[in-house]
């Protein structure tokens, strides 16, 4: 592992696996790199992979100075770049880490080699009040207790309370206490909370793939309607058309990866090798 010096910040992150492009990692607020945990083993046989945490959560420095913010944490990947000697990526981003993704690619072009991406794109109101109810549960309960919140609607509902997903909930406890604290919870909901992405997803010019589960409770809620499975995927699809979607099925929405590594693995190996076959091509 190392650390990058990014306009006054120590930045963790951390290389495995071999190849030509890495493959940047970007999970959600709490879970961060923990977010892939189960996805390492899968990858980096075929696959140079990076990890990383933003400024503010995890492993890199928690120093809180100014707001923190989606177009901070996109410099931050930009200087750890710098930093390792890596021209052009690809990236794997979902949850809230799909917002870094989007942006990255978009501010970036010339970085990206391709974007795989949880179709979140802009806060309306309900996204507005799941990042304040979370700030609230964090406030009134505990940290620990927003990975059961969270659990709740991006799980299969029948995994909840079943063994794996008790193994999980302890397993995800320790890492949401890890990764962040009361003070860093509010700020990283306000980063969250006034987001517009729909610009910059028609923007991004690198080959493009959707990937995420098809079975939460979000796709169950009507209260929730902006969340589901569904409207995410069209309104990212009416921005750009040629992104192309893999749904595993039977997995948790963004924590498809958490419930099912290998299928969204062998699902990521096959676009990129796929891109660098057609590469080869040319």
């Amino acid at each position: 592992m190392a650390k990058a010096w990014v306009d006054g910040a120590n930045l963790w992150y951390q290389t495995k696996g071999r190849g030509d492009i890495p493959l940047v990692l970007i999970g959600g607020f709490a879970l961060v790199h923990d977010q892939f945990a189960f996805c390492d083993e899968h990858l980096s046989k075929h696959l140079k992979i990076l990890h990383w945490n933003y400024r503010g959560v995890g492993k890199s420095d928690w120093t809180m100075t100014e707001p923190l913010s989606v177009e901070r944490w996109v410099d931050d990947l930009a200087g750890i770049l710098d930093h390792a000697g890596i021209d052009k990526i690809s990236i794997w981003c979902t949850s809230t880490g799909s917002s870094i993704g989007i942006r990255f690619a978009a501010k970036y072009p010339e970085r990206m080699h391709a974007l795989i991406a949880y179709p979140w794109v802009r806060a309306d109101d309900t996204w507005r009040d799941i990042f304040q109810c979370a700030g609230e549960v964090a406030r009134v309960f505990g940290v620990d207790q927003l990975s059961r919140l969270f659990a709740g609607v991006v799980l299969p509902p029948k995994l909840l309370y079943s063994k794996d997903g008790i193994e999980y909930e302890r397993w995800a406890k320790k890492r949401y206490v890890a990764n962040v604290n009361m003070t860093t919870i509010r700020s990283l909901m306000d980063a969250y909370s006034d987001l517009d992405l729909t610009s910059d997803v028609a923007n991004i010019r690198c080959p493009t793939m959707l990937l995420m589960g098809n079975d939460s409770a979000l796709n169950a809620n009507e209260g929730m309607e902006s969340a589901s499975f569904a409207t995410l995927v069209s309104e990212f699809r009416d921005l750009k058309s040629d992104a192309t979607l893999t749904t595993i099925k039977g997995a948790g929405s963004t924590y498809c990866m958490i419930t099912k590594p290998k299928a969204c693995c062998d699902a990521v190996v096959k676009f990129l090798k796929g891109l660098d076959r057609g590469r080869k091509r040319l």
